[in-house]
């Protein structure tokens, strides 16, 4: 692997993470005043096509979370298990906890000040259900819904020996088989906890594959023709859209597939971009990208979704595309913002609380170094 194919896989990594952050942000925008905006026909189609192509985001960070556990150092030992896993102690499980606690103490005090606060929020298995998901109550997802991906990394994580033993071969069929199951519907009686976890599965161990065997993620990328790579995902849209459009379940086994193959086009495009265009992270936006993944749907929910529902009286189509707009632009200026200050008046606790996450150089330095 040459010195420029890696720094160029670097740069390209550097660079994704914010706007993979976003789309996880437009993924998120399907709130129930959106929907209940005019949005009938080419609207509908658009924001469709929108949240389709963001699928591809979480795909993308549980690789490169496998890639960078797995990378250094050369050799994968119990002694390195265990230092892996208490560095992930400080930048997933304190985070993925603490966030949580947020969400939960906010939700409280909404509560309070409604007047409606019941015992019944304390009950051990309601603590179960806000932090992990466990209950019903959630659909497998802790209280801060989004945070099921720190979750589930944390858990591929737990069992990323027994993964590295399973995948130090030169033969993928672990990937083919987890593949599959990503792509299969569960059964309806499993708990809606494993729904997520076979995407967790699968792309943290494509990502463990390359980092254990030092492949180069834009070099592999870059082996399938750029015509074939933008070809199907595209023609995955157009199903996924029309499927949506008349009401069929099947779309699921399109998003999957789509979430799959669009990893690749997605890199070499973004590969492309840094190499000859030279793009680099802005680096005071950049940085807020966890805190922007922790708190955006807060954001949407009291400072968008809360006051605008309120106001609006007649709303018509074009009223679509503002909320859409602002439940994009409001939680990126926000966490911006909040960053910022954060960052400068308490600059630990800011680290502590985005997992070491201060500022994207820091954050590129922190995955090099396992």
């Amino acid at each position: 692997m040459t010195i420029a194919i890696t720094n160029l896989q670097s740069r390209t990594i550097e660079w994704l993470r914010y706007p993979l952050m976003v789309l996880i942000v437009i993924l998120h925008t399907d709130t129930a005043l959106l929907w209940s905006m005019p949005h009938e026909g080419p609207p509908e189609t658009l924001y469709y096509i929108l949240r389709t192509i963001s699928l591809v985001a979480v795909p993308l960070f549980f690789i490169f979370s496998g890639y960078w556990f797995f990378r250094q150092p050369e050799t994968f030992t119990l002694d390195t298990y265990r230092e892996k896993i208490r560095k992930r102690v400080r930048t997933l499980l304190i985070p993925y906890l603490f966030w949580n606690f947020f969400a939960w103490a906010l939700q409280l005090i909404v509560v309070v000040l409604q007047g409606r606060l019941s015992i019944k929020l304390f009950y051990p298995q309601k603590i179960l259900d806000i932090f992990f998901g466990i209950g019903e109550g959630y659909q497998g997802m802790p209280k801060a819904f989004q945070l099921w991906f720190l979750r589930d990394l944390i858990v591929v994580c737990l069992i990323s020996l027994q993964l590295y033993h399973l995948l130090h071969s030169k033969r993928p069929w672990l990937l083919i088989i987890l593949a599959a199951l990503y792509i299969l519907p569960y059964p309806e009686q499993w708990h809606p906890i494993f729904k997520h976890l076979p995407a967790a599965l699968l792309f943290f161990s494509a990502g463990a594959y390359m980092g254990i065997h030092k492949m180069n993620i834009v070099e592999t990328a870059r082996r399938v023709p750029m015509w074939l790579s933008l070809t199907v995902p595209t023609l995955l849209i157009a199903l996924h859209v029309w499927l949506h459009s008349t009401w069929n379940p099947s779309f699921i086994y399109i998003e999957h597939l789509f979430s799959i193959v669009a990893v690749v086009p997605t890199i070499q495009v973004a590969a492309t971009l840094v190499e000859r265009k030279d793009i680099k992270p802005i680096g005071w936006l950049a940085g807020s990208a966890f805190l922007l993944f922790a708190i955006h749907p807060l954001i949407t929910e009291y400072l968008v979704v809360y006051p605008i529902s309120k106001l609006l009286v007649h709303p018509d189509h074009g009223h679509f595309w503002l909320i859409l707009a602002a439940e994009i632009v409001v939680p990126v200026a926000v966490c911006a913002l909040l960053h910022a200050i954060f960052s400068r008046l308490m600059p630990r606790t800011t680290s502590l609380l985005t997992g070491g996450r201060v500022s994207n150089k820091s954050q590129t330095k922190q995955h090099n170094n396992g």
